[in-house]
């Protein structure tokens, strides 16, 4: 190895020991020389068509990293990571970064800034392209502040050895604390010569805690709370996937009663002993429950139908990254380590089996019928298949896709706090991307409303542009019909354009060596046809599914909660 690297060759490095195999952004004027390192590297470029789209593949690409799948082989990737230019392009980016934030998905963000001169001189008077103006060159830095973990900026150190030596310390924060960060280079620092040798140390990625015998005292009480309970209740929520607590709430799913909230779908195996599925609201056992347990708490108004569907009980328990709270008081242990101790502290003593109320199924529809949302959701568990990664888009698949049946180490990924329309569509691109960077098991599946589709429809390009494999179900409904029934029912500022979805392939230019099956259905007996067709089981390249329902149609049992979440927006 030379003796030594440029500073471009040396971020990418260490984004490829992280499993990262791909970077995703827009070329910017102060990053175009970064770019030259990216394949002697080792990585790939991905060029997206904006850097919205950059910012939500690249929390894909992270988020494929937390399937039970690559939880378990220890291949996936630890980070998503994207490139963007100072101001405008970082800034493009940044309601993605923030959700990234919000839902706690580790993703490096990189930002090539002006030159360290330029730090020095621009000046209102004076101002450099992509500024406010102003003089204020680190304005965009501190509002990256506000949505990321952990910083670095080059310009701050006067040795390039310092400056890597903390870009270091920012990855591992990335990672341990699973919160996006923010890098940003001079153009004239990207090509520094970094000594080599700091390389040969390798990221600590190993969390502290308290020590194990903090960990082993709260087990055991948890464990004698959870003996002496009526009625004992595990929720997982959606932090349990970036956490790591996906084979602790399974092994604990098979000794008390669980259920999920909805951004957990797919996280508990739907053939644990004691799984109660996945609630929407206030249910019998919820209610009656004296002890609960909640895992990687994501507790917001969404996800748990404007909190009717946490538990009313005072009695909880709550495993979170890096604490666990029990009682009013928060212990800074790590919840993953006190989760595999309560196992064996429940293992070592079996509980006594607890009755469930019975489970009830989905009606089987008339196969003529116009496709609506009360019946679509639970036809669609037939294209599902172990390992698959399904994205429920916001809107009605995020509601519909509760009905759902998931097979077997399933990963769903659903946002239920940041909830942006049009996250799901690059995210798909991500997921995809990295499953074959990586070698991971599974088909990528997207369904999506067609307000959401139109958000960042350029994605579509990205996703033929890399000859990815992403299955897309489109909810062509007429526009935004979550928000029609929360106000203006038939305001036009609820419709959106009506495109011809299936000719968007061609449009963007999908080439002949690319398989791409495209299909508009409008009834149960088409949709029915279709899913006995094999090309739409295979996974392999570009599929587009038009699915036709009415603007007004949502699924029957949120009907009510619409109403009130509307009635809510007066108040």
């Amino acid at each position: 190895m030379a003796k030594s690297i440029p500073v471009a060759k040396y971020l990418y490095q260490r984004l490829r020991e992280l499993n990262c195999h791909s970077v995703h952004g827009v070329p910017g004027d102060f990053f175009l020389r970064a770019l030259d390192h990216i394949r002697p590297a080792g990585l790939k470029w991905i060029g997206n068509a904006n850097e919205l789209c950059a910012g939500y593949a690249a929390d894909g690409y992270a988020r494929a990293g937390h399937s039970i799948a690559a939880r378990q082989s220890g291949s996936g990737p630890k980070v998503g990571a994207l490139f963007t230019t100072y101001g405008v392009g970082e800034l493009s980016a940044i309601n993605a970064v923030a959700g990234s934030y919000a839902e706690s998905i580790p993703v490096v963000h990189l930002v090539g800034t002006p030159s360290q001169k330029a730090w020095q001189t621009s000046s209102a008077a004076r101002p450099i392209h992509h500024t406010l103006g102003d003089g204020r060159m680190d304005v965009y830095a501190e509002m990256a502040k506000q949505i990321t973990c952990a910083q670095t900026k080059f310009h701050n150190y006067d040795r390039i050895e310092d400056a890597v030596r903390a870009y270091d310390e920012t990855l591992q924060e990335c990672v341990l604390r699973s919160k996006p960060v923010y890098v940003s280079i001079p153009v004239d620092m990207m090509e520094a010569p970094v000594p080599s040798e700091l390389l040969a140390k390798p990221l600590q990625l190993i969390a502290k805690g308290e020590t194990s015998s903090v960990e082993d005292d709260l087990a055991r009480k948890i464990a004698e709370r959870i003996r002496t309970a009526r009625a004992p209740l595990l929720v997982v929520d959606g932090l349990s996937y970036p956490y790591d607590l996906l084979a602790e709430v399974n092994a604990l799913a098979d000794m008390i009663p669980t259920a999920c909230f909805g951004s957990a779908m797919g996280a508990v195996e739907s053939d644990a002993k004691y799984w109660l599925g996945t609630v929407s609201g206030p249910t019998e056992y919820s209610e009656s429950a004296d002890v609960v347990l909640i895992a990687g708490p994501m507790l917001s108004d969404t996800n748990t139908a404007a909190w009717t569907a946490i538990p009313p009980t005072e009695d909880r328990v709550l495993f979170n990254l890096a604490s666990v709270e029990m009682a009013g008081t928060v212990h800074q242990v790590l919840g993953k380590k006190v989760l595999q101790r309560l196992l064996l502290e429940l293992s070592s003593n079996p509980l006594t089996p607890v009755r469930l109320p019975a489970r009830q199924l989905s009606k089987n529809p008339s196969v003529h019928t116009q496709i609506t949302q009360d019946v679509f959701w639970s036809t669609m568990s037939a294209l599902l298949k172990p390992d698959d990664t399904v994205l429920l888009a916001n809107g009605t698949p995020l509601i519909g896709g509760r009905d759902m049946e998931f097979p077997l180490r399933t990963q769903v990924v659903a946002s239920s706090i940041w909830c942006s329309i049009g996250q799901m569509l690059p995210a798909a691109q991500g997921i995809s991307l990295a499953k074959r960077d990586l070698g991971l098991p599974g088909r990528t599946i997207l369904f999506e409303g067609d307000g959401s589709f139109q958000v960042t429809c350029q994605a579509i390009s990205d996703i033929i542009r890399c000859k990815l494999d992403v299955t897309i179900f489109i909810v062509n409904n007429a526009g935004y019909t979550y928000e029609r029934w929360l106000n203006g029912m038939e305001a036009d500022y609820n419709d959106v354009p009506g495109w011809r979805y299936i000719e968007l392939a061609k449009m963007f230019g999908a080439p002949s060596d690319y398989p791409v099956l495209t299909v508009t259905v409008r009834t149960m007996t088409k949709l029915r046809d279709l899913l006995a067709h094999e090309n739409i089981h295979d996974g392999k390249g570009l599929k587009i599914v038009d699915v036709v329902m009415d603007a007004e149609d949502v699924p029957e049992k949120a009907k009510a909660g619409l109403r009130r979440a509307g009635e809510a927006l007066r108040l």
